[in-house]
């Protein structure tokens, strides 16, 4: 291991607020704790968030109401960045119709854009946020105004907003409202795209930064889409098994923001090569494994290296008649526990799934609760596919559990 914490190899965090830092109106027991140790070791930290309604100083001031330290001038919120990619274009006196509350419509102000209310018959941009007071005359607006060559930008395409008694219409249910009636392309702005990142980014002057979120589809995918390392956190949003279907891994998975403080590995996978397979059975052979199966199928191990180019973890699928054979997962004994194992098995996964593979068997001896958190279940044995029941690891795993998961 490095001995130097995981926050510590990059040069900034980004971290995503409901489900990282809060659930509603209670702080995610780890978040202040880690926060005060970060700050301590003077990490640069970005507060970053799609709700383009609030202030900078209201969402401090919330994390400062739960515990975490937090300055205004911390806080990226969609809104903002929105404001610093007109800024970015150099088009000054912009004129814009808004469809959002008072963060985007000060951000915009700051950013010298002049707002247009009414019924304005021309203007530069349309301008979509979250927007509590939004009716059908200014929907019909902003979609007349697009027909007219306004620009359309959206300051995130977040369908809901979780609020405390269920979904509410977010900012791209409005949106969606303009496009259809207008057949316009929006830009967006806030995660899983660019600009946010990109905002972020130039707020700090980093150029390594980690990516902290709870929600795959947003926060992972876009840290993926930037090149950078993501920490996916379980606090929030996204579970173990919502990795078996996911298109886009992070880099690091773990239950909380306590991951930061941790001497971590990365989970870097790439399918193996030839020069892999001696490193690939020596990890087998340490684990209690056996072999990794020959040219009777279509097999494909991934692996993941350290430092030192030697394999860290690794786990093979195998397809069998079309369906996904688990087997041979293995992780270095001291790296354990520490999400390399589920992030092994969610990238084999998805080079099956890109093969057409809908549903995948294992047999365990004494990984059972392991691969019952990924979302597997016990299968009764007379109830696996013929090809996966009389195949040779079904007879070599006699005793052990058969285990299946259907992945949609």
């Amino acid at each position: 291991m490095s001995g130097t914490i995981l926050a510590q190899r990059y040069d900034a965090l980004f971290l995503d607020l409901d489900g990282v830092l809060y659930r509603g109106d209670r702080a995610v027991p780890a978040a202040p704790r880690v926060v005060r140790d970060l700050r301590e070791r003077h990490v640069r930290i970005v507060f970053l968030t799609n709700n383009s309604a609030r202030m900078p100083e209201q969402v401090a001031e919330k994390l400062l109401g739960l515990g975490i330290e937090a300055e205004p001038e911390e806080v990226l919120t969609s809104a903002l960045a929105t404001a610093a990619m007109l800024r970015r274009g150099g088009r000054p006196g912009q004129t814009a119709f808004v469809i959002g509350e008072r963060g985007v419509r000060e951000a915009l102000s700051q950013a010298g854009v002049e707002l247009l209310d009414g019924e304005p018959e021309r203007s530069d941009l349309v301008v979509v946020g979250w927007d509590r007071s939004a009716d059908y005359a200014k929907l019909r607006t902003a979609s007349l105004l697009v027909q007219r060559g306004a620009r359309l930008i959206a300051t995130n395409d977040d369908a809901a907003y979780p609020a405390p008694d269920g979904l509410w219409p977010g900012a791209g249910a409005l949106l969606a409202a303009v496009i259809t009636t207008t057949g316009a392309s929006p830009t967006i702005v806030g995660k899983p795209a660019r600009p946010l990142f990109e905002a972020a980014a130039e707020a700090v002057g980093a150029a390594h930064p980690l990516v902290v979120g709870d929600r795959i589809e947003t926060d992972i995918a876009g840290a993926s889409a930037m090149g950078w390392d993501s920490l996916l956190v379980l606090s929030g949003a996204a579970d173990r098994p919502d990795l078996l279907t996911a298109d886009v891994l992070p880099t690091y998975v773990a239950p909380d923001l306590t991951a930061l403080l941790e001497d971590r590995r990365p989970a870097r996978f790439r399918p193996a090569g030839e020069g892999d397979a001696a490193a690939v059975q020596r990890l087998l052979e340490s684990s209690g494994l056996g072999p990794i199966p020959g040219a009777g199928g279509r097999t494909q191990t991934v692996v993941s290296t350290g430092p030192d180019g030697d394999v860290e973890a690794t786990a093979t699928l195998q397809d069998v008649d079309g369906d996904g054979l688990l087997r041979a997962v293995a992780v270095r004994q001291e790296l354990r526990g520490a999400g390399l194992g589920v992030l092994a098995v969610a990238a084999a996964i998805q080079r099956g799934r890109e093969r057409g593979i809908t549903r995948v068997y294992l047999f365990t001896e004494t990984a059972e609760a392991f691969f019952r958190r990924l979302g597997f279940e016990p299968i009764d044995r007379d109830r696996l596919p013929e090809s996966v029941r009389m195949g040779p690891q079904a007879e070599e795993c006699a005793s052990a559990v058969a285990m299946a998961i259907s992945l949609g």
